[in-house]
């Protein structure tokens, strides 16, 4: 990474506010109203697409140790979780935060393609005027003539050199 494409200081700015939701159904309709059927373009015009069975990643779902689940199977179960999450746990830092994605998604600092390619083609990655995790990045897989989402994480300052590891 050359100097010059470091953000600059008027680019980072504070983080969206974070979700707040009081039961597992209310999320999922959160995500669905951010994320699902959006016209998401990066700065480079790829299309990116958030279908309904990227939420399971996306907040790292999961029910009596299986994190693996079909949409059409699990999302009647998730509307009808309207106290808390029921038998569901998730990552609640990541749900929390699903609200910053648009941001990264239309604007990030830096695209970065992994050189070694294991969950993700992409990341995307946005630093935010915050202490301790500054960094939001978003992992990103190619899918025909679009990019969906696998996950999304906080990254310390210390751990984002692990995402720029790549072509720029």
């Amino acid at each position: 990474m050359i100097p010059s494409d470091e953000p600059t200081d008027d680019l980072i700015t504070k983080p969206p506010a974070s979700l707040a939701f009081s039961s597992l159904s209310e999320l999922y309709e959160q995500f669905h109203r951010l994320l699902v059927g959006r016209d998401f373009r990066c700065p480079r015009g790829i299309r990116i697409v958030t279908e309904p069975r990227h939420f399971f990643h996306l907040v790292k779902l999961s029910k009596g140790g299986i994190t693996r689940f079909t949409i059409e199977e699990e999302e009647p179960k998730i509307l009808a979780t309207t106290h808390g999450l029921g038998e569901y746990e998730i990552n609640e830092k990541r749900a929390q935060t699903l609200s910053w994605m648009p941001e990264i998604l239309s604007n990030p600092h830096e695209i970065w393609e992994y050189a070694v390619k294991k969950t993700a083609d992409e990341v995307f990655i946005r630093e935010y005027d915050k202490s301790g995790s500054p960094f939001r990045t978003v992992l990103l897989i190619r899918e025909n003539e679009y990019l969906s989402p696998v996950t999304c994480m906080t990254v310390r300052r210390t751990g984002i050199k692990e995402h720029r590891r790549g072509t720029k």
